[in-house]
């Protein structure tokens, strides 16, 4: 199963009670008594994603790995393209 269709499985165990309490095809008291908090739960909701994401965007941002070896070999590479084409006539300007 993909993320997307995993996702969207969440979204149809979320969307089909909410709509139903909210057109009263499902009737209790509790439902009447807290319909405001239903009604604006999708609201709460996508404010929590959005907080977990800009979180975890953040953590992972300030947890990110440095690679001196990685950035070491980049430079080598870098100055062997160089040589190479100082070597067929490539002019670099400083």
């Amino acid at each position: 199963m993909t993320n997307l269709m995993r996702w969207l499985m969440y979204l149809g165990f979320f969307a089909v009670p909410y709509v139903a309490i909210l057109t009263g095809t499902i009737k209790s008291q509790v439902f009447e008594n807290f319909m405001f908090h239903i009604q604006i739960l999708p609201l709460v909701l996508l404010f929590l994603f959005g907080l977990y994401s800009a979180s975890t965007v953040l953590y992972r941002t300030l947890t990110f790995n440095d690679c001196p070896e990685a950035a070491k070999e980049l430079q080598n590479h870098i100055k062997e393209a160089r040589e190479d084409l100082i070597k067929k006539g490539f002019k670099f300007r400083n």
